[in-house]
């Protein structure tokens, strides 16, 4: 009987958390693009993979020529580019609103 009562006494005192041990769920969606990020996006495809050529050869990748690029979801709710290049890498291109970029890439 009075391991029911220490055992009734414990759930009672687990059940009597703050609201801080609740579990929310994260906005994924991307944020809205500013400044370089949303001009590019404004771009016709032939500059705009003109302007990602451009950041992929500054990475220091080898790059020629952009062959095709679109839109796509570079980590968790940030929205950027994959181009694809003529020499068969492919890279995914991250545009701040200061025009700097960021280029993770891929060979195979």
């Amino acid at each position: 009987m009075r391991k029911w009562i220490v055992l009734a006494g414990l759930l009672a005192l687990a059940a009597c958390g703050d609201d801080s041990d609740r579990i929310t769920a994260v906005d994924k969606s991307p944020a809205p693009e500013t400044g370089a990020a949303a001009a590019v996006a404004k771009l016709d495809e032939a500059q705009r993979n003109g302007v990602l050529e451009r950041a992929v050869r500054a990475s220091g990748a080898a790059c020629p020529t952009v062959a095709k690029s679109e839109r796509t979801q570079v980590r968790p709710g940030v929205t950027g580019w994959k181009a694809q290049c003529d020499n068969g890498t492919a890279h995914l291109i991250e545009i701040q609103p200061d025009g700097n970029a960021t280029v993770t890439s891929r060979t195979h």
